[in-house]
C-alpha cells in the first residue's frame, strides 16, 4: 500500500528541512564529540550484552533494535517515535537516552511496524561523521562490492539484509513516491518497487532478488540534489 503522492512529497520536505536545521557544524563542536561518545561506549555495551533490550528497555522503551553496518561506524541503537508530526521527529534532536542532542538518534516512525514489507529507519547526515553519514560509502564501486551486510537486531530477534542499492534522490521528484510504502498490495507492486530502485540508483546489484521479500530502507539527507535524500536498500536475507 503506497501513500499518496502529495503526503509523500510534503513529509518528505518538512523531514529534510528539519535534518538540515539541525545538521552539525563542521567538526561537531563539544556536543557532537560527547554524542560520538555516548555512541560508541553504548555500542561497546551492546556487543558483550546479552540482556541489552532488556536492560535498555527499562530505561527508555521507545528502543526498538540495534542497527549495525558492515564496513562503517553506524552501530548504533533504533528508537521508535514519539510522534507522528514530520516537522517535528523526537529522534532528530534528543539521543536515545531521551537527551536533547543535535545529532540524534537513528528511528523510524511511530506508525511504522517492524514487521511491514518495508521497514525505514531514518537518521540525520552528520558533518562529525556520526549517525547516517557513513552511507556515502555505499557510492564508492569498491566499497559496495566488499560490504553489503546489514544487521538489525530488534526486540523480536536478529535480521540480516543484503545491501542491493543506494540512491540520491529529490523529494521533489516524481522517483521519491515509493518512500511511502510501508507494505505490498502484490507482486506487481513489489516488482514495481525493484524497478524504481534499480533505474534510480547511483550503485545497484547485479544479484537483484525476486519477489516476496523484506526490504530496510536506510534514509539520510543528501546535498547534491534539491532537497536531496541518499537512501541504502537492503533486502531481507535471514
Amino acid at each position: 500500500m503506497r501513500y499518496s503522492k502529495f503526503l509523500v512529497a510534503f513529509e518528505g520536505f518538512i523531514f529534510g528541512a528539519s535534518m538540515f536545521f539541525f545538521r552539525l557544524d563542521k567538526g561537531g563542536g563539544p556536543e557532537g564529540i560527547s554524542s560520538s561518545q555516548l555512541y560508541r561506549r553504548e555500542a561497546r555495551i551492546f556487543h558483550s550484552s546479552e540482556d541489552y533490550f532488556e536492560n535498555e528497555r527499562i530505561e527508555n522503551n521507545d528502543i526498538i533494535g540495534y542497527l549495525t553496518v558492515d564496513g562503517t561506524d553506524i552501530d548504533y541503537p533504533v528508537m521508535r517515535d514519539r510522534t507522528n508530526s514530520s516537522g517535528n521527529y523526537y529522534y532528530l534532536t534528543h539521543n536515545f537516552r531521551g537527551e536533547p542532542d543535535r545529532s540524534g538518534c537513528p528511528f523510524v516512525r511511530k506508525s511504522q511496524d517492524i514487521n511491514d514489507d518495508i521497514v525505514t529507519i531514518y537518521a540525520h547526515n552528520n558533518s562529525n561523521g556520526t549517525m547516517f553519514a557513513d552511507l556515502v560509502k555505499f557510492e564508492d564501486d569498491s566499497f559496495f562490492t566488499r560490504y553489503n551486510s546489514i544487521e538489525f537486531d530488534t526486540v523480536e530477534g536478529m535480521r540480516v539484509y543484503r545491501v542491493i542499492a543506494v540512491m540520491d534522490v529529490s523529494v521533489y521528484g516524481e522517483d521519491f513516491s515509493f518512500w511511502g510504502w510501508q507494505n505490498f498490495a502484490g507482486t506487481n507492486d513489489e516488482e514495481f518497487f525493484l524497478e524504481q530502485i534499480n533505474d534510480l540508483s547511483v550503485n545497484v546489484t547485479s544479484q537483484m532478488p525476486g519477489t516476496g521479500n523484506d526490504y530496510l530502507l536506510l534514509v539520510t539527507c543528501e546535498y547534491s540534489h534539491d532537497n536531496g535524500r541518499r537512501v541504502v536498500v537492503a533486502v531481507r536475507t535471514s
